[in-house]
């Protein structure tokens, strides 16, 4: 075993959450993005959290996106990319890396608390200007935060044709976001070797979570996963808080 920048029982901790979060993401469209940035902060050092996540959602949403590839609309998916371009390079000088670790995890702590419980507007009209504009604030935000895809699936939610449509289009806009994501982080100097394990197993595992959440698609009490969920990110922000004060 390769010297770990975490211990073996946080890695355990890790892979299990990426197998639930997406096996959720994917079955019922909640937030299993949420969920992993909420265990990462509470369990690795907060400059590593954004940069991990990205990676782990990368791989959940790639294989996802791979999977439901031929439910993708392209009218939906195309603005959404251009403002992930806009949205990152505005956000690239004001990058996660300088603010403090104090400053960093109550952020995370104040996001996951406001997407847990704070109602998130539907848009039930298309517009591709609006789409554009969404697409390149949730970007920068994303930059600090990474978790937005409660913000992009209540976005996209009455847009798209089907809960197919949605899970597909959300999946490719994401993973896009990510990947975007892990070239600004590279060029700022983070250091991704000594994460190469953990990331090959939470990806791994995500995509696992993802292959059983399709075969479950519209089959499990989505109500019952919503409540249970935020309690448990209600606990984990509660306990980013204490780790930063």
């Amino acid at each position: 075993m390769p010297d770990l920048p975490i211990s073996l029982d946080i890695l355990y901790v890790l892979v299990t959450t990426s197998f639930i979060a997406s096996l959720l993401t994917a079955s019922v469209g909640i937030g299993g993005g949420t969920l992993v940035l909420a265990v990462l902060v509470v369990t690795v050092p907060i400059t590593a959290v954004v940069p991990l996540h990205s990676v782990v959602q990368l791989g959940s949403n790639s294989g996802r996106t791979v999977m439901t590839r031929h439910h993708i609309s392209r009218r939906l998916f195309w603005p959404l990319v251009i403002g992930a371009f806009i949205g990152t390079l505005l956000a690239a000088p004001l990058s996660a890396f300088w603010l403090t670790d104090m400053q960093l995890t109550l952020l995370l702590a104040t996001f996951t608390l406001v997407v847990t419980w704070v109602p998130i507007p539907a848009v039930k009209t298309h517009s591709t200007r609006r789409n554009l504009v969404f697409s390149t604030t949730v970007s920068f935000v994303g930059v600090f935060v990474s978790a937005t895809g409660p913000l992009i699936a209540a976005f996209l939610r009455h847009q798209a044709a089907d809960r197919k449509e949605l899970v597909a289009t959300m999946a490719a806009s994401v993973s896009t976001m990510n990947f975007l994501r892990i070239v600004l982080f590279s060029t700022l100097g983070f250091t991704w070797s000594e994460w190469l394990l953990p990331l090959a197993l939470m990806i791994a595992a995500g995509f696992g979570g993802t292959i059983i959440g399709l075969q479950l698609l519209g089959r499990l009490p989505e109500q019952l996963f919503q409540t249970l969920l935020k309690l448990l990110l209600t606990v984990l922000a509660l306990l980013m808080i204490v780790r930063a004060l």
